[in-house]
């Protein structure tokens, strides 16, 4: 499964062209403290008011130089779009950070404003265009969220992770299978299909809705610097039910075939295919991270230049969309196999760290540059009712897979709210029935589209109650809220 369905073959042969090789540095220069230094520190009104005028003012700069760009403005158009969706989506981070919200809330809202939907700043081939530093930025959350995955942690946990997914996953995607079947005559591609055929539907759309976003977690805990057992159980969760869910998508994909096109048929070549996929993604994870972890040695060792692990992920990015297999897993596979396997791995996650927010900034502009607002409109009312049933859903399933893995009052309280959160993946997934199925898949994504929009928006405001709620440290024990 490829992020965003993109061109295979050509995605990797444009990752090796020598332009986009000075882009990687842009990662080292984190845009709040440059922002910082030029504006001085905030007091009183001017906390909302100055990151306000600066996105207004970045927006206005930007729509000028579109109306006066000559021909040569498409041989620098790429820089020039880095340099506006870095700055923009920093100055709406701050302006989200100052009403309260998740700083990540204003990257993907700026995303939506200034995407093909709306303003069309980022027109839809530009976005494109993104996609491949994109891909980069994915491949260090990825390493980043493998990175928190320490076994010292999370052996602990083991019985409520596994247990919480288990129930989860089951629960999600046997209600959102009725959700799906309740709402279809509402819904004017299923209602058009024979009845076997809306249950094919309902059956991919339930196990679609099990998955959580690792991406929107992770930015949130690291914006925060969340640490304990909650933290440790969100993020356990979300990562082993991801594997979990693409494991179950895909055979649901290839069994409902039949129900979906009579000329089509199972095939063991769709099990060779996901074990190639899933299975070749975690081995050349595990596989390039223990290479660099050889690499950062020891404690004793000297300190590595950060820009290795650029280069490291850079590399990770080829390979994967070279051999086919899931980026973002195997980002998790080399973070978790460098952070546990050597002693320097702190240094690796520390240096992903300080330029988290470039990355967070860059990443999640561009996934809410590639929403369809016009989805949202189509099934508007439709997808609220899907969205209000995931969440209670999630809720019911958590509390209850904790409850009987006997987790910690904490846990059991809030970590629902940290599995909330739709992403790339989710967009990825779903973009697979669009490829598989072209008639129906136009449907399914806009309806798909409406209900990410609500997850990746509420989601990220949920896990920062329950982390605000769980304090710095949550250990177990209820904080007060």
């Amino acid at each position: 499964m490829h992020r965003g369905g993109r061109r295979k073959g050509t995605r990797a042969w444009l990752l090796f062209q020598p332009r986009l090789l000075p882009l990687l540095f842009l990662f080292r220069t984190p845009v709040d403290e440059l922002m910082a230094h030029v504006a001085g520190p905030p007091r009183g009104p001017i906390v909302l008011l100055r990151p306000l005028a600066t996105l207004a003012l970045l927006f206005v700069v930007m729509w000028l130089t579109s109306q006066v760009a000559t021909a040569s403005y498409e041989d620098g158009r790429l820089s020039i779009l880095v340099g506006f969706v870095l700055l923009a989506a920093s100055a709406a981070g701050a302006l989200a950070s100052a009403v309260g919200l998740p700083r990540l809330t204003g990257f993907i809202l700026v995303g939506i404003a200034a995407g093909p939907s709306l303003l069309g700043l980022l027109p839809e081939s530009a976005v494109g265009d993104l996609r491949l530093i994109d891909s980069f930025a994915l491949a260090l959350i990825a390493m980043l969220a493998g990175g928190e995955l320490q076994m010292d942690t999370l052996r602990p946990q083991a019985r409520v992770i596994v247990t919480t997914t288990l129930v989860v996953t089951a629960v999600v995607w046997t209600g959102m299978f009725a959700a799906v079947l309740a709402v279809s005559p509402l819904v004017p591609f299923l209602a058009e299909l024979p009845l076997k055929g809306t249950v094919a539907v309902a059956l991919l759309l339930g196990i679609w809705s099990a998955n959580s976003s690792p991406d929107l977690t992770v930015a949130v805990i690291e914006e925060r610097r969340a640490k304990g057992e909650l933290v440790d159980v969100i993020l356990g969760v979300t990562i082993v039910k991801d594997v979990v869910v693409i494991v179950l998508f895909t055979l649901t994909l290839a069994l409902v075939a039949p129900l979906l096109d009579p000329t089509a048929s199972f095939s063991s070549h769709e099990l060779l295919v996901l074990a190639r996929e899933v299975g070749g993604a975690l081995l050349l994870g595990a596989g390039m991270g223990w290479a660099f972890s050889q690499y950062l040695g020891g404690d004793e060792t000297d300190p590595r230049s950060p820009f290795a692990t650029f280069l490291f992920a850079y590399l990770l990015v080829v390979l994967a969309a070279e051999l086919h297999v899931e980026l973002l897993l195997a980002g998790v596979s080399a973070g978790f196999v460098i952070e546990n396997l050597s002693a320097a791995g702190d240094r690796m996650i520390e240096g992903i760290r300080s330029v988290a927010v470039v990355i967070f900034a860059f990443f999640f502009a561009i996934a809410g540059a590639s929403l369809d607002l016009e989805a949202v409109a189509r099934f508007g009312f439709v997808a609220l009712l899907l969205l209000v049933a995931r969440i209670a859903l999630t809720r019911w399933a958590t509390i209850k897979g904790a409850s009987l893995a006997g987790a910690p009052p904490l846990i059991r309280k809030r970590a629902w709210q940290g599995l909330v959160s739709q992403g790339g993946v989710s967009l990825g997934l779903i973009l697979m029935i669009q490829g598989k199925f072209p008639e129906l898949g136009a449907g399914v994504v806009a309806l798909a589209m409406a209900i990410v929009l609500g997850n990746i928006l509420g989601g990220p405001i949920l896990l920062g109650r329950a982390l605000a709620a769980g304090g710095s440290s949550a250990q177990g024990s209820e904080a007060p809220e």
